[in-house]
Order: structure tokens, then sequence, then C-alpha cells
């Protein structure tokens, strides 16, 4: 099950306000892995969340030949840290499940 919660409602739940979890939802500020932990844990998230040790430098497919987010620049996405790339991959996971989207392997 993955909740379908406010802002406001989460915010309550993780003890932060609301403005932060729009600012995270915006890509203003970055939760924390424990942040991001404990949303997938109130949301009934179950899929563990890792990245591998390297981002690939390639999408691998045609269709994802180019880089699909032209709102997102690639080379920042490839060069965060391990941490920060967790952070990021799980909140992608739980955003498509938001909506309704299994894009997981």
């Amino acid at each position: 099950m993955h909740a379908k919660l406010t802002q406001s409602q989460l915010g309550e739940r993780l003890g932060v306000s609301k403005g932060n979890v729009s600012a995270w939802e915006n890509g203003h500020h970055e939760a924390s892995v424990e942040q991001v932990n404990r949303i997938a844990e109130i949301t009934g998230y179950v899929e563990r969340l890792t990245v591998p040790a390297s981002l690939p430098s390639s999408a691998g497919t045609e269709m994802w030949a180019q880089w699909p987010f032209p709102q997102v620049d690639q080379n920042k996405v490839r060069q965060l840290d391990k941490e920060s790339a967790i952070s990021l991959q799980a909140a992608i996971l739980i955003a498509a499940a938001q909506v309704g989207l299994d894009i997981r392997k």
C-alpha cells in the first residue's frame, strides 16, 4: 500500500513542516536518507532503497538514448555522491508509486 497523504499529513508524521515536504517535492531541498527511509515506512513502500556503486553513463536502450528529463541537469545527477544518489532514487520511486507508476526493476 502507498499512502495518499497531503504534504501536511506527511510532514506531521515526519515531524517537519508542510513547507519542508513541499521543498523536497519541488527539488528545492533534499530529504536525508533517514527521512527518505521514514517516508518509505510511512507510505508502506517496501522495496529496498539502494543505488549501484556507480551510476550508469548511459541509459542502455535506444528509447532512453537522450536524457528524458529536460528540467534536470543529467551531469549533476551523474556526479552525485552515493548517499545523494540513494536519496534521489528513493524519492523517484516514492513519487512514481504515489501516482500509480511501477518503475522498479
